[in-house]
């Protein structure tokens, strides 16, 4: 080239054009980037990345759900055996026998041992507390007569159930077996028996179960 020949102007240069499409394109690349994200923030499609994150979310929630739905069965197992248990312990009375289909309080003390001590059960039915002490041990002595006005026949040791109030001139119910003729020995006059019936000779009645009646 003759250094006398004119230059060529600057936009018919190649390089020039080349420059500025690159240019254009990222400027554009940009515009469609930020449109994309905007979109994703609408509802549109998401991201590999914001979609794997979702994912991960819902299946953490249904971990919660069934973890949640373990537990409930578990309470409901708790509470069905619970129930089982309570049911269990309701006492059965059916094999008791009232005391007065095979002795009467008059001629009891009378019997022989055999009978008084053979392991049958019994029902002392709404008998009277004729007089009672508590030990230290948190244990009643109570002396029991068929009904106020008569004399006492029984003896029973009994700890009382929570909750539980065993009073002096009430009635009350007992189920258990016969355990020969004793005496209204010390240890009862010094839990809390009427003195006045030191000595005086009852039936030991073991009990299986105490009710109070009205």
């Amino acid at each position: 080239m003759d250094k006398g020949e004119p230059k060529k102007p600057i936009y018919k240069r190649w390089w020039v054009w080349l420059i500025v499409m690159l240019f254009v394109m990222v400027v554009i690349g940009n515009i469609t980037g930020g449109s994309g994200n905007k979109a994703s923030e609408d509802g549109t499609p998401e991201t590999s990345a914001e979609s794997s994150k979702n994912a991960a979310e819902d299946d953490d929630s249904e971990d919660t759900d069934s973890s949640s739905s373990d537990i409930a069965d578990s309470s409901t197992s708790e509470s069905s055996s619970d129930e089982a248990t309570s049911s269990s312990d309701s006492f059965d009375t059916s094999q008791y026998a009232d005391i007065h289909s095979k002795f009467a309080d008059d001629t009891i003390l009378s019997q022989p041992e055999s009978d008084l001590s053979n392991g049958n059960t019994y029902v002392l039915n709404h008998y009277y507390i004729k007089s009672l002490g508590a030990d230290n041990f948190g244990e009643y002595h109570l002396l029991l007569s068929n009904d106020e006005s008569s004399d006492p026949r029984f003896m029973v040791i009994y700890k009382p159930s929570t909750g539980q109030k065993l009073i002096e001139g009430t009635y009350l119910s007992v189920y258990g077996v016969l355990n020969g003729v004793g005496a209204v020995n010390t240890s009862a006059i010094n839990s809390g028996i009427s003195p006045e019936y030191a000595g005086q000779k009852v039936v030991i009645f073991l009990p299986d179960h105490v009710v109070n009646d009205n």
